[in-house]
């Protein structure tokens, strides 16, 4: 779902969208929540604290075709305990990701109401706080969002109960269970039944290919003998984290030097040559091997 700027939507300049030339998207959105998640409100601050404005409050708006989604970030003098704070920052996450993802919103309701969270239909309010750090994520549909998602999809356990197609939240998904040592949820969820058929019943694989911005991926991950020396091939073992961010701004339509940045910032050593045709990135985490390949689409 592309995202555009509104004309009539004026988002306060900040250091970060200075720096990388560029409007706010939910990519922006995305990235305040898991620095919530971290309790790291000072990087907020920095990044997206407005210019010239020293308030304790920042405000972010993004629009696109079929929806609408504000977020307020406050810094109360006190710590606020209160029955408004009604989830999390990383559930918020995943609701600005299955929304950017263009999941129904029938999906996207239930699962907000399987948290017990008590919201309206349209707009959609959700509100998290950390120490004296509130957010307030607001989120208005419009009629077009879809309500059900008919397109051809395969037959994962994810696929067959939430009735869509594998993509992008899917890769995300993925990285944090890979990070968190999830494996056998990965399995559960991912793995295509009578996939492993014809294989040693230690190393099922699962595979997802899916379109992320202008770029095809193909993400593997399978378990791996932690018995015997492996070599690590360039551009090197890169961490969830930067692979998730890549992802991001890929999703998002980043300009090409930001992507690289992010890869050249941890030291993974890709060309503008490869990120314009195709290259790999990979990450072994304890028994278990990630790898994800990425290759420009034809326009």
């Amino acid at each position: 779902m592309k995202e555009k700027p509104d004309p009539k939507i004026i988002n306060l300049p900040c250091p970060l969208t200075e720096k990388e030339n560029r409007a706010i998207d939910a990519f922006d959105l995305i990235a305040i929540l898991a620095l919530m998640k971290e309790y790291n409100r000072h990087e907020i601050w920095r990044r997206y604290g407005p210019l010239g404005n020293t308030g304790g409050s920042i405000s972010l708006y993004v629009s696109a075709d079929t929806y609408f989604i504000e977020m307020h970030v406050q810094q109360m003098q006190r710590i606020i305990l209160s029955e408004k704070f009604n989830t999390n920052p990383f559930f918020m996450q995943q609701v600005v990701q299955r929304i950017t993802a263009a999941h129904s919103r029938d999906l996207i309701m239930d699962k907000i109401r399987q948290q017990g969270i008590d919201t309206g239909y349209n707009p959609v309010s959700l509100s998290c706080s950390m120490g004296n750090t509130i957010i307030d994520l607001i989120v208005n549909f419009d009629q077009s969002f879809p309500t059900t998602n008919e397109l051809p999809r395969g037959n994962t356990r994810i696929e067959e109960t939430e009735k869509r197609p594998l993509d992008v939240y899917d890769l995300s998904s993925t990285l944090y269970l890979c990070q968190q040592n999830l494996t056998e949820t990965i399995f559960r969820r991912y793995l295509v039944p009578g996939a492993e058929d014809g294989k040693a019943p230690s190393r099922p694989e699962v595979n997802i290919t899916t379109r992320v911005g202008d770029y095809k991926v193909h993400l593997n991950f399978h378990c791996v003998s932690t018995d015997e020396e492996r070599f690590i091939p360039p551009p090197g073992n890169a961490s969830v984290a930067t692979i998730h961010q890549v992802l991001q701004r890929m999703n998002f339509r980043h300009a090409p030097e930001l992507i690289l940045q992010e890869l050249h910032d941890v030291g993974l050593s890709i060309t503008t040559r490869q990120l314009d045709t195709g290259f790999t990135l990979q990450r072994y985490i304890n028994n278990t091997a990630l790898k994800l390949k990425f290759s420009r689409a034809s326009k």
